[in-house]
């Protein structure tokens, strides 16, 4: 995979992740209830949420320290998802390859977890299924429960 199409399979989990980080919450935990006694389970949804938080937060606090890569990103992520946006984020990345290098950093904790807990789907696929049900009404795609 390349660094740009893996850079924008970050950046879209990321920004999916800020708004759907409660639905993944809810779609995780379903209605298991806290326990006080129990030890804190690194795979644990509340802890893969965590990490989903802290990662578009050290991404928003780049971006914000960095307007031309902000600006550049933001334009890019409007455009239609297609070979045209890919080339966007490549030629982008390609000129400036100090960001790219700062943006796996920046979502390397996402990496760690996936590898960690062998979670069976990627973590953009996870927030691509958490858009789709948001999107027909909290129901997942494929009769999921």
């Amino acid at each position: 995979m390349t660094t740009a199409k893996a850079l924008r399979r970050s950046l879209s989990a990321v920004f999916a992740a800020s708004a759907a980080g409660g639905a993944i919450v809810a779609a995780l935990m379903g209605n298991a209830a806290p326990s006080a006694t129990a030890a804190t389970d690194p795979c644990a949804a509340s802890e893969l949420a965590r990490t989903i938080g802290s990662v578009a937060t050290s991404m928003g606090n780049y971006l914000d320290m960095h307007p031309q890569t902000n600006q550049a990103l933001t334009t890019i992520s409007q455009q239609q998802a297609g070979p045209q946006s890919l080339g966007a984020m490549k030629s982008y990345f390609d000129a400036n390859p100090q960001v790219g290098k700062d943006m796996q950093q920046l979502q390397q904790p996402l990496v760690t977890l996936s590898t960690r807990c062998k979670l069976p789907i990627s973590l953009p696929q996870l927030m691509g299924l958490m858009q789709a049900a948001q999107q027909q009404g909290g129901a997942l795609p494929g009769g999921l429960p």
